[in-house]
């Protein structure tokens, strides 16, 4: 019984590893990430994020047609634009846009690059922060099995956990009323050798279906784990820009010096 147990785990294991794999397209060397799957925008609170995607022969001139597309949204709505990719000032200007990440794709010919770009609606303000995360915070859907796992993007996995517990339960039921079945017909009849069946029977079927409740716990259990252990698909959160900022001040007075001191200041 235990080797058969076995078996079945590591065969949901194979195939639930099979599942979560990710695609790939050709000529990149990671998993494509959200917001260039879905060429996110956002407005945030003092800026907005957005996408763009430019198709070249070369990288740099992929990239400098980006920057120029940027530039062009940027001059519609203020009439100027500065970037940087590191710093929040560049040669001693403030920056407006500055990118924040790129991806690439090659399909031999071609580039494809998209670039997720941070502007702000009005130099004046910081920008805001914001972070693609892997962590989800607990949620009661861990109980339910493949809800965390569609939650968080794994949808195959997701599946995987939820055939499987449906596979596992209808087999349990079927076995049960098989076993209730053949217990039935030990009474049905006075020939030794057909009861004797019957019970060895009835006993096969108690013995597969404690195997497939065995399975469908374990399963669960792990359902549980992995919906709360997992890492899942990057996702968009908006960070607190809240900060508590202490900056020296010197100021004149009223006769004819100067104090100075120290300000205190909350960014909300």
């Amino acid at each position: 019984m235990k080797k058969v147990l076995c078996f079945v785990l590591l065969m949901f294991t194979v195939v639930g590893n099979i599942l979560a794999q990710g695609y790939r397209p050709y000529g990149s060397s990671k998993e494509k990430p959200e917001w260039a799957e879905t060429m996110f925008s956002k407005d945030l609170k003092h800026s907005y994020l957005e996408t763009v995607m430019v198709r070249g022969e070369s990288q740099s001139a992929v990239r400098d047609k980006a920057k120029e597309e940027i530039a062009k949204r940027r001059q519609l709505q203020t009439g100027e634009v500065f970037f940087s990719t590191n710093a929040e000032e560049s040669d001693g200007v403030i920056v407006s846009s500055k990118l924040m990440s790129e991806y690439w794709e090659y399909d031999g010919a071609y580039f494809r690059g998209y670039f997720l770009f941070q502007t702000r609606e009005n130099r004046k303000y910081d920008f805001d922060s914001f972070e693609w995360t892997d962590k989800y915070p607990f949620s009661a859907s861990v109980f339910i099995p493949g809800m965390a796992q569609i939650h968080k993007g794994s949808t195959g996995k997701g599946i995987f956990f939820i055939a499987g517990e449906i596979a596992l339960v209808g087999g349990i039921v079927v076995t049960q009323s098989l076993k209730a079945s053949y217990e039935s017909k030990v009474s049905t009849t006075h020939n030794a050798k057909d009861k004797l069946d019957y019970i060895t029977q009835a006993d096969n079927m108690g013995n597969i279906s404690n195997v497939l409740i065995a399975g469908a716990a374990a399963l669960y259990v792990w359902n549980i784990i992995d919906g709360i252990a997992a890492k899942g698909k990057n996702h968009f959160q908006e960070l607190s820009n809240n900060n508590l900022k202490i900056t020296p001040f010197a100021a004149p007075d009223f006769n004819g010096g100067a104090v100075g001191g120290l300000a205190l200041s909350f960014n909300f």
